[in-house]
């Protein structure tokens, strides 16, 4: 008689057998089918847009639909080219939005185990892919203001 560990069941739904993904099977095939959707409609609403571009360095304004400051700026990401590897730095202002908030579908009553950081990291990973991809180091920072200045030397 051969011996088989006790499946494991859904973490969202608590009632189907975890089975995916691959590598470490948390979700089963509805709900992680539902999740992804989800998360690739969050990473469509993250919005980066390029205000500057050097060498080694690229600066990114972060805008998302359900922020409320002015413009839907919500943080920046810095992506800095550091040897073989990247250097990312990405500051987020506070009150602008909620990114620890779980994606959710609403008219279905889902709710994700995925946040909207999450799906912002998803779309700073796709720079760090278009520039060739490699290792990198990431600081997320938190900021309750945001100061500009502005002058010459």
């Amino acid at each position: 008689m051969a011996f088989s560990p006790p499946s494991e069941l859904c973490a969202i739904c608590d009632r189907n057998e975890a089975a995916l993904p691959k590598d470490k099977a948390t979700l089963c095939p509805e709900c992680y089918e539902k999740s992804e959707v989800l998360f690739d409609e969050e990473m469509r609403r993250v919005e980066l847009i390029r205000t500057i571009r050097g060498r080694d360095v690229e600066l990114y304004d972060i805008k998302h639909p359900d922020c409320n400051e002015n413009n839907k700026h919500c943080g920046q990401v810095i992506l800095i080219k550091a040897g073989q590897g990247f250097e990312v730095k990405i500051c987020l202002r506070s009150n602008a939005l909620d990114w620890m908030q779980h994606l959710e579908d609403e008219k279905a009553g889902f709710t994700s185990q995925d946040t909207r950081l999450d799906a912002l990291i998803g779309n700073v990973t796709l720079l760090i892919e278009s520039w060739g991809g490699g290792p990198h180091y990431m600081d997320i920072f938190y900021v309750n203001k945001v100061v500009s200045t502005e002058g010459e030397i």
